[in-house]
């Protein structure tokens, strides 16, 4: 993304500074990756990385003995195997994690542990990264993991993003209407809008899905950014619900 990158993530700690997620509701919670892919290639431009997220607090736990335990109980539930997940330590912090790739899709398990007056406040992410082909494989891998998580009562805060491109170098004015046409296809109203010469990003939110964070106040489940390339011929948009969480 060359100098532009700074700001972009200045952007994203902003938005992040400002909202907090919702409590875990007792519903589950359906993919919208599909949905969101169909949007952005609708609008002209061609899918190129689909990222879900999904990230859990699993409550406190008294030592690292009982961290590793866990970490490696939920791998055997994921299917995960645990001798090939990495411990590291820094910070007053335990991390075990692992990244595998199968039918084009890689899956980072992760559980991280920070210590916090004599225990443990511990978490669980599960991320996967693939492409428009491997789509629907995300999306069942997404499932099941929500399904065992909701055994256990834990309801997952899920993030997803589209990553695609338009072949053409456009105006913050272009860029502008391309984000429009999409908030209108997706019945969505604008919250807040970061503005430069190449970028444009706007929030916003929309009845199409339940799930959302809470922006101001006010209910948020919906963000389009694109940045004109200054290396290609072309413009970036990414699309992420209930917020982007990736680089755009």
């Amino acid at each position: 993304m060359g100098k532009w990158s700074g700001w972009l993530m200045l952007a994203v700690v902003m938005i992040m500074g400002a909202i907090y997620w919702m409590p875990a509701q007792a519903t589950e919670v359906k993919p919208v990756a599909a949905q969101l892919l169909r949007v952005l290639e609708d609008s002209g431009a061609i899918g190129e990385t689909i990222q879900v997220r999904a990230r859990t607090s699993m409550g406190q736990m008294q030592s690292p003995e009982e961290v590793k335990e866990l970490a490696k109980r939920w791998a055997e539930q994921l299917e995960i195997p645990f001798s090939h997940v990495e411990l590291s330590r820094k910070n007053h912090m335990i991390v075990y994690q692992n990244e595998t790739k199968q039918d084009g899709v890689q899956l980072r398990y992760e559980v991280s542990a920070v210590s916090k007056n004599g225990s443990f406040d511990t978490y669980l992410v599960l991320q996967l990264t693939g492409s428009r082909q491997s789509l629907l494989y995300i999306e069942e891998i997404q499932e099941t993991f929500a399904k065992a998580l909701k055994r256990a009562d834990f309801i997952p805060q899920i993030s997803t993003c589209i990553r695609g491109m338009y072949n053409v170098k456009m105006g913050v004015d272009q860029q502008e209407g391309k984000i429009l046409s999409i908030f209108q296809t997706l019945h969505a109203s604008e919250l807040e809008r970061l503005q430069d010469v190449s970028v444009v990003s706007i929030s916003g939110y929309t009845h199409m899905w339940e799930p959302f964070i809470s922006l101001n106040g006010q209910k948020m489940n919906l963000q389009v950014a694109t940045h004109r390339d200054s290396e290609s011929a072309g413009t970036w948009i990414t699309v992420g619900t209930p917020i982007i969480t990736v680089e755009y």
